[in-house]
């Protein structure tokens, strides 16, 4: 279905003049050889940012070709600034609201827009939302409501607004129905798309590349490479479709060539429609020359496309009557292009743009700054969003750490929300993304400086995206993280089943989902998500950690080190798995392993308390007790309340004989917490270790007055060995366990 609009609308395009049959818009009847601008909006995806997004083959050169017809003599001879071309990665989901913004803000009545689309569409989930979305470069490979797709019902909302409030004729060319395993597949998402692009918006003309339950074709025996829907449409406007020959190509004639072409090159596979009140309305004028140069092609076998980008429009030279302000406009088209946009604010394009908008010399340039700096600030956060959508390990390990560059994006999304104002049919969307990287700020901030009241305030911020988008997956997943923040594990499993309901194949959803089955150790719930979230990309790392983390509780050893593994091979860096696996290596009796792998997490993460802990622990166990020492004191320096810490330092100290060093720990543990009576017993084996039996028996008798219960222990440590004569040590172990012989 051609994304959007062919528009083709006419090339004739010349247009003004065209002399066509007369044209019903919104109910006012179009005088034949009223002129108008003409304006189009070009659109062509081949290559997806996301790889997991099937790449199509010509959709990029399916919109070139039709640019470069609107402006050939054939198709009106467009100039450069009335033609928007955006292919591959210039088709940003920014830049495709900035090029429909330039045809909403610029059209008038009696003007033609036309808006074409090539590229996938789709939808996630036909019970929950009402249209479908056209995949544009950044789009998401799932969650589409959170951007970097562009919603049919924005393009609903521009049509209308076209025809019906500015009495601007439309056409619409959509090719959006290409086969692609995509995040609405498994759910005829690509069908509910085409579906919804069928539906009428209002008075257009729409010229779709298949029915609903087709998909579109494309190949190299179409002009060398096209989509058979394109090669045949171009064909037709140049006048291969003029069945009456009077040089002029109306919509019905190019509907009943498309029917005869199509599907006989299909071989009935496909069948274009088209749907207008006015069937008989004229879309192109007929250039002779160009008809015959092109039946000379088709006679002797020739099928070569025109194709060709468009020039962009140039910045203005330096000179004229305000030289100065051509400079600084030169600079912010320079940081524009560094993507300074924000930041530092000295020589950013938003402080150049402030600067220089409003004076005389930018009003030929003013509306384009605005349309492509509000696209730059979104397409920026936009990235951070799909990186974080895709799971990407980088893009964890950021939010992670705090990565103080998210600190810009509530910034970016406001300013784009403030420079299009609050008409433009993204603003809510935008608003809703500001909030949400406020509220994830605060939850990071809080996480790093645990501060649990900011976990409250971002609760709230993410309720308020709600209010503006209730299909917001994205901000379910964050309420569902920050609900397991809280230690309110019930209540996270609520909001990821939500995020799950707007986006089911969001993979770290379901991964976030396992992880909150774990935290209430409902082993069979937690395991089943992990495997959902492994069928939906199998590359996850954190999925495969969390399948680990279950098959550890099972007990399944093995399992659990070579899905740990397997989190390692997708992401190097992940230290958590490395601190798993070390785990997993010293309950399988192997503590070697299990060191290597925590010292790997201790190389990512030098201030994981637990891995320091572990290391520390089993080194001493395998009798490295100076390297394990070392362990200890470097978490005693970085928590310097850390009780265990200290205790383990004074064992460790004592058993080197180091009485001092121990004494010392000592001191700090009692400094720490005066009723612990894990201090006391240590000190009755320091004393008792110094041929000091009255202080070993008084610090003894405190261990045991404040709880210390251990005879078992008591009775196989050798350190007290000199005191068990004693009649005190006796009547001590009578008083205290009267049950022991």
């Amino acid at each position: 279905m051609k994304a959007l609009e062919k528009f083709y609308v006419v090339l004739g395009m010349v247009w003004a003049a065209l002399a066509f049959q007369p044209v019903v818009v919104v109910g006012q009847l179009r005088p034949m050889g009223q002129e108008g601008t003409v304006r189009a909006v070009v659109v062509g995806v081949s290559k997806y940012q996301n790889e997991r997004i099937p790449s199509l083959l010509f959709a990029h050169a399916d919109a070139a070709a039709f640019a470069a017809y609107l402006q050939s003599p054939a198709g009106g001879a467009l100039p450069d600034p009335q033609v928007k071309l955006l292919v591959n990665e210039q088709a940003t989901q920014g830049n495709m609201a900035a090029a429909l913004t330039w045809l909403l803000e610029e059209s008038e009545e009696g003007d033609l827009a036309i808006i074409y689309f090539s590229g996938h569409g789709d939808m996630e989930n036909q019970t929950i939302m009402n249209y479908g979305f056209l995949l544009t470069y950044d789009a998401p490979v799932s969650t589409y409501m959170a951007g970097g797709a562009f919603p049919i019902n924005y393009l609903q909302s521009i049509v209308q607004t076209l025809s019906s409030r500015k009495n601007t004729r439309v056409i619409l060319v959509a090719d959006a129905c290409h086969a692609g395993q995509l995040a609405g597949s498994a759910m005829g998402g690509i069908q509910a798309t085409a579906k919804a692009l069928a539906a009428p918006f209002a008075d257009e003309a729409k010229l779709l590349s298949c029915q609903s339950h087709e998909f579109s074709i494309e190949g190299s025996e179409w002009g060398g490479g096209h989509g058979v829907f394109t090669y045949y449409l171009l064909d037709g406007l140049s006048g291969l479709a003029d069945a009456n020959g009077d040089l002029t190509v109306s919509l019905l004639e190019i509907e009943r060539f498309l029917e005869d072409q199509v599907p006989a090159a299909t071989a009935h596979k496909q069948m274009p429609q088209v749907f207008s009140n006015n069937k008989g309305m004229a879309l192109a004028k007929v250039d002779p020359p160009t008809l015959a140069a092109l039946k000379n092609q088709r006679a002797t076998g020739q099928a070569a496309l025109q194709t060709g980008a468009l020039a962009s429009r140039s910045v203005p030279p330096a000179g004229g009557q305000d030289s100065l302000t051509m400079a600084l406009y030169r600079r912010y088209k320079a940081s524009l292009q560094r993507k300074q946009l924000l930041y530092p604010e000295e020589d950013a394009a938003y402080t150049l743009y402030l600067t220089i908008r409003d004076r005389p010399a930018m009003a030929p340039y003013r509306q384009e700054m605005r349309r492509e700096l509000a696209a730059a600030l979104q397409d920026e956060a936009q990235q951070a969003i799909n990186d974080y959508l895709a799971a990407s390990p980088l893009e964890l390990r950021r939010r992670w750490s705090f990565d103080q560059r998210y600190a810009h994006f509530p910034d970016y999304l406001g300013k784009a929300a403030e420079i299009l104002g609050d008409e433009h049919f993204m603003h809510t969307e935008l608003k809703a993304k500001e909030l949400y990287f406020t509220g994830l700020n605060l939850r990071l901030k809080g996480e790093q400086e645990s501060q649990a009241a900011l976990y409250e305030q971002a609760v709230g911020l993410q309720q308020q995206v709600l209010q503006l988008d209730s299909a917001a997956a994205y901000a379910y997943n964050e309420l569902g993280l920050l609900a397991r923040r809280g230690g309110d594990f019930a209540g996270s499993i609520e909001y990821f089943q939500k995020a799950l309901a707007f986006s089911p194949t969001w993979v770290l959803a379901e991964a976030n989902l396992c992880g909150s089955y774990i935290d209430l150790d409902q082993i069979q719930p937690a395991r089943q998500s992990c495997l959902r979230a492994l069928q939906q990309d199998s590359t996850f790392a954190l999925a495969h950690h969390n399948l680990g983390v279950v098959l550890l509780d099972q007990s399944l050893r093995q399992e659990a080190i070579a899905a740990f593994q397997k989190a390692l091979q997708y992401d190097p860096e992940y230290f958590m798995a490395y601190s798993k696996l070390g785990e997993a290596f010293y309950f399988d009796q192997a503590p070697e392993q299990a060191i290597e792998a925590w010292k790997a997490a201790h190389r990512l993460a030098p201030n994981h308390r637990l891995t320091l802990y572990n290391l520390g622990v089993v080194t001493a166990e395998l009798g490295q007790k100076e390297e394990a020492l070392g362990y200890f004191q470097l978490l005693a320096d970085l928590v310097p309340d850390d009780m265990v810490a200290w205790l383990e330092i004074a064992e460790l100290q004592m058993a080197a004989g180091r009485y001092g060093e121990a004494e010392t720990a000592l001191q700090t543990c009692a400094q720490l917490d005066p009723a612990i009576p894990a201090t006391d017993y240590l000190r009755a084996r320091l004393y008792s270790l110094q041929n000091q039996p009255t202080a070993a028996l008084d610090a003894l008798q405190a261990a045991l007055e404040k709880g210390f219960r251990e005879y078992g222990y008591i009775q196989s440590d050798q350190s007290l060995d000199p005191l068990r004569h004693m009649k005190r040590f006796k009547d001590l172990m009578k008083q205290y366990f009267p049950d022991e012989d």
